[in-house]
């Protein structure tokens, strides 16, 4: 208490002046710096000017030691420049000491155009290097200087330029910082904003090929420099156009980080000239390096090819337009009933407090293929199992060249799809009953889709593209027999379903829209509609709960799933109409394979 004296603060002064005493003798000490960091705010146009500069010049905030931040100048903004009244730009810019041994008190701002140079760390320059002082000893606040200004016209920045040479040099702004230290005499440091010019267009790149299509053409290319050019631009035109000058043609793509595109919208027979150039980063763009012909064709995709050969089918949604057969299932039956099957199965395990599916669901037939001995029984359940939910996947191929066979031995479908493509598809069931066997009703939504190839007229394969795409929606009841599984512990559990199918499909032409066809009565068919017919299921399920019981015991009391299987399923797809000879045939049969999860 003693050691206070009085009301406390004359011990307070001495302390604090017997710091500043040492701290004193300790700056002293030390060199005297006058070093800042400059921060770039902004670059724009100065309200007076009108002028706008590209946004290659105005690059993002930062430090002018960032050296990530690139600041450019390419050719067309160089001729925009010369060609503009006042293009002057405006910086906004900081400096903050580095440390505050030394106190900045003053700032100049130079520039130096490409191929001069300026002294960093004076405010004057003493020779005539072309170094332009626009401030001088410009007196500031202590420790740090915020929202700066200074007003350039690029033409000073970039006098002596010819914007038509090709070249990529620097130009230069100084900021310099002026400052009084802990000993006498001005101090200096400097930093420097580089904006570089660059006028130098890219290596012109090669066209590999032209190739001709429906109502387009495909371009392919190679660049010269890929490394250091990022991007090509396709220019075409009806009317012939010189090599060195493409951006006289009448079409252009972007900017394309790809070696191919595809020009559409073109009309077959006509002659189109193709040039494509190369475009660097500061988007500086090449000449062509040589201007191509193309003349797009006559192509027949799957469903032009299908029309051709004497197809049937029309297009259209069985049960809901003007199908080729009157009656039977709307198109959205299959999607009604399914959604009515979810809901189900959403309100009864809401009631029964059952819980959603958890990620451990998925994860639960590695946990027991890594390991595990076969056990005598599964493990108890511990929630109600309510319903079951499918994942499968087959190969799919639909058997549309079935209805040519008594005809004319045409296969459109075989010529244009060479190979097989997966049908992905995810099935739900509510089960109605349990006891020796589960009796349960639910449905399923496939996707299927495959890639080929269309037809010249001459019979051969062509560039182009062409797809079908087919969307299978089933209703169905289900069988299974699970008593030697649930109580004999045996892991094999039969079953069967059946039921309604519906097929959406459409098919695409090489320009990715749906095809059409017109045919000799001029009527013009549209290529998607949908199919109707039956479907119906074999298969049988390996309980995998079996294997793992504890493992499926966490599971079920984590995430609600009962039981897990691996399973393969025979399923036979009978989607013609019910057998109308009008319709295009997508039946099939199936060999699925999958996960299945008791909920």
């Amino acid at each position: 208490m003693a050691m206070r004296g009085g009301d406390g603060r004359g011990s307070t002064g001495t302390q604090l002046r017997a710091l500043l005493a040492v701290a004193g003798v300790w700056l002293a000490l030390l060199p005297a710096l006058a070093h800042a960091s400059v921060e770039i705010s902004s670059i724009a146009g100065a309200p007076s000017s009108g002028f706008t500069p590209n946004a290659r010049l105005v690059a993002s905030k930062s430090l002018t030691t960032d050296t990530s931040v690139k600041r450019a100048v390419n050719k067309d903004d160089c001729e925009a420049i010369f060609a503009a009244k006042k293009p002057i730009v405006r910086i906004t810019w900081s400096f903050i000491a580095d440390n505050v041994i030394t106190i900045p008190t003053s700032y100049g701002v130079k520039i130096a155009p490409p191929g001069k140079s300026c002294s960093a760390t004076s405010m004057t320059e003493s020779g005539n290097d072309g170094c332009s002082v626009l401030i001088s000893d410009k007196a500031t606040n202590p420790l740090s200087a915020l929202g700066l200004t200074i007003d350039i016209d690029l033409r000073d920045l970039f006098a002596g330029v010819v914007c038509s040479n090709e070249t990529e040099v620097e130009a230069r702004v100084y900021f310099v910082i002026g400052g009084t230290g802990t000993t006498a005499g001005q101090q200096f440091s400097g930093a420097t904003l580089n904006i570089t010019l660059d006028t130098k267009p890219p290596a012109v790149p090669t066209i590999d090929s032209v190739a001709a299509g429906a109502k387009n053409l495909t371009v392919a290319w190679t660049l010269s420099d890929a490394a250091n050019t990022p991007y090509a631009r396709v220019y075409w035109s009806k009317v012939a156009f010189p090599a060195s000058a493409p951006t006289t043609a009448t079409s252009k793509s972007d900017k394309l980080t790809a070696t191919t595109y595809q020009i559409t919208e073109l009309e077959n027979g006509t002659t189109y000239y193709v040039a494509v150039t190369a475009i660097d980063a500061n988007e500086n763009e090449s000449k062509a390096a040589a201007v191509r012909e193309g003349v797009p064709i006559e192509i027949q995709d799957f469903w032009q090819y299908y029309q051709a050969s004497g197809g049937t089918e029309e297009g259209g949604y069985y049960g809901c337009s003007a199908a080729p057969a009157s009656g039977g299932p709307s198109p959205w039956t299959g999607l009604l009933l399914l959604g009515a099957a979810s809901l189900l199965v959403s309100l009864r395990r809401r009631r029964s407090g059952g819980r959603g599916v958890g990620i451990g669901a998925f994860m639960l037939p590695l946990a027991v293929l890594a390991g595990g001995a076969l056990a005598p029984a599964p493990a108890a359940a511990d929630s109600p199992r309510t319903s079951s939910l499918d994942l499968r996947l087959g190969f799919y191929a639909p058997d549309i060249d079935s209805e040519f066979v008594s005809t004319n031995g045409q296969q459109p479908y075989a010529k244009a799809f060479t190979d097989t493509s997966l049908q992905k598809s995810i099935g739900f069931e509510q089960i109605l009953l349990d006891g020796f066997g589960d009796l349960s009703i639910g449905g399923s939504v496939g996707w299927w889709s495959i890639e080929g190839k269309g037809r010249k007229l001459d019979g051969t394969k062509s560039q182009d593209k062409t797809t079908l795409t087919v969307v299978p929606v089933t209703v169905n009841l289900g069988l299974r027999l699970t008593v030697l599984a649930f109580r004999y512990g045996f892991p094999l559990v039969p079953y069967a379903r059946g039921g309604l199918a519906y097929a959406f499909w459409w098919a695409k032409d090489g320009n990715d829209e749906v095809s059409t066809w017109i045919g000799v009565d001029n009527k013009v068919r549209t290529a998607e509609g949908g199919i109707a017919g039956l479907h119906g299921t074999i298969g049988v399920r390996l309980l995998l709960d079996t294997f793992e019981p504890r493992a499926a015991r966490g599971f079920d009391l984590e995430s609600g799933v009962n039981h897990s299987y691996l399973f393969a399923e025979y399923q036979r797809l009978s989607l013609n109409n019910f057998g109308d000879s009008r319709t295009m045939d997508l039946s099939d049969s199936v060999l699925m394979f999958g996960l299945a999860f008791d909920l």
